[in-house]
């Protein structure tokens, strides 16, 4: 169905929305931190592609999270006058106060701040933040390139079902293999496979509706994603014209396509 997807997009109505987005000018503001890391140097250009847009604020926001979270701990350090169970609790208690309206990721009942440290390293930064004052922790502040794992692989299309991005959830395939998700500005549905990688996007509304209809989206977007999931070609293309996401037009150009 590969040629299918390729001409939703290239019939795409055009859109600007997303590059007028706070997404887009966080990435635009942020990304030069991603020189730090070579692995993910390569998400710098990727001011054309949405979808690695995306996968780069995950980790702009990560270090954002990590460099607050840090200041907050040396800022309170000052307060800590005895190393005792009363004073942990309320250490703890104030950072997790400063820092409530950070972007993270629900993790079962953990939160993930930084998404590229492992569970260990971000329950430490919570739960354990006294240790960032003593050796071997203090050493993550400066240089943490050797503690910096792929976000992707480790938390899988999950990653992306968090506050550090604006995708919509909408379900996962029967093998659980990929998950679905969708973002308002674009009007594309981005399936993610378990690796957190991009495997297919479906771009909704194509030039040749005058008058895209955006209401009860979500709705209407869950036949469509029924029918990639089942593999149904047929189903599938039925299912974008009866939700009102390609013309007349368009349906017929993909009913002979082959």
């Amino acid at each position: 169905m590969e040629n299918l997807f390729y001409l939703l997009e290239s019939k795409a109505l055009k859109r600007n929305s997303f590059k007028k987005s706070e997404e887009y000018h966080y990435f635009l503001n942020n990304r030069y931190l991603l020189d730090k890391f070579p692995n993910y140097r390569f998400l710098y250009h990727s001011e054309d592609n949405s979808f690695d847009v995306m996968r780069a604020n995950i980790i702009l926001h990560g270090i954002e999270n990590k460099k607050i979270i840090e200041e907050e701990i040396a800022s309170l350090s000052t307060y800590l006058t005895k190393p005792d169970k009363e004073s942990h609790i309320k250490f703890i208690s104030t950072i997790r106060d400063r820092i409530i309206d950070l972007p993270y990721f629900s993790d079962g009942k953990n939160k993930i701040y930084i998404p590229f440290f492992t569970r260990t390293l971000n329950g430490i930064y919570l739960r354990e933040p006294e240790k960032l004052l003593t050796f071997p922790y203090d050493k993550l502040i400066k240089d943490y390139s050797d503690s910096f794992i792929d976000p992707y692989d480790n938390f899988s299309y999950h990653i992306y079902n968090s506050s550090f991005t604006r995708l919509i959830f909408l379900g996962t395939s029967p093998s659980l293999n990929e998950a679905a998700f969708f973002h308002y500005d674009t009007n594309i549905i981005y399936i993610i496979n378990s690796q957190g990688r991009l495997d297919q996007k479906i771009v909704l509304f194509d030039k040749y509706i005058k008058h895209p209809n955006y209401s009860h989206m979500l709705n209407r977007i869950k036949p469509v994603i029924s029918a990639y999931f089942a593999c149904s070609r047929t189903e599938f293309i039925e299912s974008l014209y009866k939700s009102g996401f390609i013309s007349n037009r368009l349906l017929y150009k993909l009913r002979k396509m082959r």
